[in-house]
């Protein structure tokens, strides 16, 4: 098996862990809250998504196999939700395709942990991120690329921790119009790592010349 490719892999979770996503929702929920409340919940979130996305590395593809789903399968459904998502994502629609209003409503009116649940799981950790989680997982087969990798999702939900501690003054700074236009992009970016999971998926269950 080839080296893993850190940078694209780095890429891809980024996009997943989208802190431009995260922002708003946080802003929203954690409107009337003092510094130290939001503080706790930023934490509790990234904490939460750390925690959620490892387990997922290392559980992922024995689930995998327990259930009888080949990695190559799951590549090719975990590229089509993927490809769902970088849609909604090019028209800046993410919100809807990660979360529910709902979930949304209950979580501004329920006594609930919001740091968990909805912040890390479904908004950042869902089905999307666990699917990269899982296909990069199957890419490090190695106790140091593995560990690379657990580095590369503790930086990014540091990443989300500072980006929902400044989220106020980076909101004021992008203002919408430039948080649209960055979830644009990466709605791109997601789009070109959904078509190569999806490529490579066919190839590898269908056996076909790479």
């Amino acid at each position: 098996m080839s080296n893993p490719d850190y940078i694209k892999m780095t890429t891809g979770l980024f996009v997943m862990l989208n802190p431009f996503v995260l922002m708003p929702v946080f802003l929203s929920l954690t409107d009337g809250m003092t510094k130290n409340q939001k503080f706790k919940v930023a934490m509790t979130t990234s904490i939460a998504v750390f925690v959620i996305m490892t387990i997922t590395l290392f559980a992922g593809e024995y689930l995998l196999t327990f259930f009888g789903i080949s990695v190559a399968d799951f590549r090719i459904a975990g590229g089509l939700l993927i490809l769902l998502m970088a849609i909604t994502m090019a028209r800046a629609e993410d919100e809807g395709m990660r979360y529910s209003h709902k979930e949304h409503d209950e979580a501004r009116t329920r006594d609930t942990n919001i740091g968990v649940i909805p912040l890390a799981i479904p908004l950042m950790a869902g089905p999307a991120a666990m699917s990269v989680a899982v296909i990069d997982a199957h890419l490090c087969n190695t106790f140091t690329s593995r560990a690379i990798l657990v580095a590369i999702v503790g930086g990014l939900s540091g990443i989300l921790w500072v980006a929902m501690l400044l989220a106020e003054p980076i909101g004021r700074l992008l203002g919408h119009t430039g948080r649209q236009v960055l979830v644009r992009i990466m709605g791109l970016i997601l789009l070109a790592l959904s078509i190569d999971f999806l490529v490579l998926g066919i190839k590898q269950s269908f056996d076909l010349p790479r």
